[in-house]
């Protein structure tokens, strides 16, 4: 059988979505770093049991597999998952790429690794970071009360000033937090009051608790906005001089009292939540770490929409 009859879409398919939506809990080793559009393991592995094997990718897929002895070259590897996935599975492998970058991803990827040394490291390292930053990662969660849960993740608005009236406003592009995927109801924000408001159908969302009507569009369209404090239509990049401010609108975070509760758990900052955000941008001031560049920012066809911007250094 042929690797086109041995492939399954659908099936790959599938399995690729859930290696996705897991990836809040588990993340593979070749998440150790960000790469460009990075494809899901699953796919790579599919395509290798489809090709190296005489029999459907259903029935391979879940069984134990070696190909030692068979060869795998990727001269544009990138990121490296194809790599990783022929490794996995007992092949030689071999990668190139122009990027240096990308090469050091793939070689600390594969390299073998002491994983007692590893735990030890990562064990004072966390506690370090735990001691020096760990506060700001805490919250307060508003369905138990429980303080000191993780956050996991910040959500922040870049800002703007009307060049009419100079009062701030959001520059939201749509208001929808989350989708029904991971979640068992669209998240949407007010552009009221700021408070999130979970929806069944994002065409009817009905009115948040302050009775303004719910929408998902956003002010922001083609580098218009419009104030909407005056109605004065404001052009990008609506700021001024030097790169926009922003503002912390949501957080997601982690209670484990409330494990069995299906989707995920955003919340609206608080006033202790913008503290310690506050806290955080002064501590970052008073550091100068040798690891921010602060290199001019070059001209080219993506770089140059920073300077549009107004960001001028890559600090």
């Amino acid at each position: 059988m042929s690797i086109e009859e041995n492939y399954s879409i659908s099936f790959i398919a599938s399995l690729a979505l859930r290696e996705k939506q897991i990836q809040q809990s588990y993340r593979p080793i070749i998440a150790v770093h960000k790469w460009f559009a990075r494809r899901p393991g699953t796919l790579f592995r599919g395509l290798l049991l489809s090709e190296f094997r005489d029999q459907p990718v259903e029935q391979t897929y879940y069984e134990a597999n070696s190909f030692e002895g068979k060869a795998v070259a990727d001269p544009f590897m990138g990121g490296g998952t194809p790599l990783l996935e022929a490794n996995r599975l007992g092949c030689n492998v071999a990668g190139t790429d122009i990027n240096p970058m990308s090469a050091w991803i793939v070689r600390e990827e594969i390299d073998a690794l002491d994983l007692v040394a590893y735990e030890e490291a990562t064990g004072r390292l966390a506690k370090h970071l735990a001691q020096r930053i760990g506060d700001f990662y805490k919250t307060r969660c508003p369905v138990t009360g429980r303080e000191g849960v993780d956050v996991k993740y910040f959500m922040w608005v870049k800002t703007g000033t009307c060049s009419a009236c100079r009062q701030c406003f959001d520059l939201f592009p749509g208001y929808t937090l989350a989708e029904d995927a991971r979640h068992p109801a669209y998240v949407l924000v007010c552009h009221g009051c700021g408070d999130l408001n979970e929806v069944d159908d994002p065409k009817k969302p009905g009115k948040c608790g302050c009775g303004v009507q719910l929408k998902t569009e956003g002010p922001v369209k083609r580098n218009k906005c419009a104030c909407p404090h005056c109605g004065h239509a404001n052009a990008a990049p609506f700021h001024g001089e030097g790169p926009p401010t922003h503002r912390l609108f949501a957080m997601e975070y982690h209670n484990p009292e409330l494990k069995d509760r299906q989707g995920r758990l955003f919340k609206k900052p608080d006033a202790d939540d913008l503290t310690r955000a506050e806290a955080a941008g002064a501590a970052w001031k008073r550091l100068r770490p040798q690891f921010v560049p602060d290199d001019a920012i070059p001209d080219g066809d993506e770089s140059s929409r920073l300077h549009r911007w107004g960001y001028e250094h890559f600090r």
